[in-house]
């Protein structure tokens, strides 16, 4: 019986990997200086860290571009012209690519428009308004903590 390989597709993630694999079970165990060892096993959690980063990168900004768009459109009910047409324009808007400058070009656009909004709303006395404001802060904290570094 024959055993099946599953061929690996070379992209980022999987070379960061491969270099972590090869420094932590082949390199790392063979030097014997204590601080260059050390210096091998951080590099290694870097290399993990950065394997990560790019495996999540376009995921994550997608997932923050649709949840920006989607207070907007919230938004564009609650302040007044010409700032709600740009939000209702924004909030249909779609990634123009899956390129992380891309992505990131896209997402800055709408963070700008989301602190517009948000700008206006925390001017507003109105029940409605401030819950929005509320919203917006729990997604922009839940964005951050998305993009932090995993092992």
């Amino acid at each position: 019986m024959s055993e099946t390989v599953t061929p690996q597709i070379l992209a980022l993630d999987n070379a960061f990997h491969g270099v972590r694999e090869l420094l932590q079970d082949r390199i790392s165990p063979a030097i014997g200086d204590p601080f260059a060892a050390q210096m091998a096993r951080l590099s290694c959690l870097l290399l993990k860290v950065c394997a990560n980063a790019v495996d999540d990168a376009a995921e994550l900004r997608v997932y923050e571009n649709a949840a920006i768009r989607e207070v907007l459109a919230e938004a564009s009910y609650l302040v007044t012209e010409p700032l709600a047409a740009q939000l209702r324009i924004a909030a249909v808007s779609t990634d123009p690519g899956l390129k992380i400058s891309v992505l990131d070009d896209e997402n800055n656009r709408l963070r700008r428009l989301l602190v517009q909004c948000h700008d206006v709303l925390d001017g507003l006395d109105d029940g409605e308004a401030k819950s929005l404001s509320q919203k917006i802060w729990r997604n922009l904290e839940s964005m951050e903590a998305k993009r932090a570094p995993r092992e």
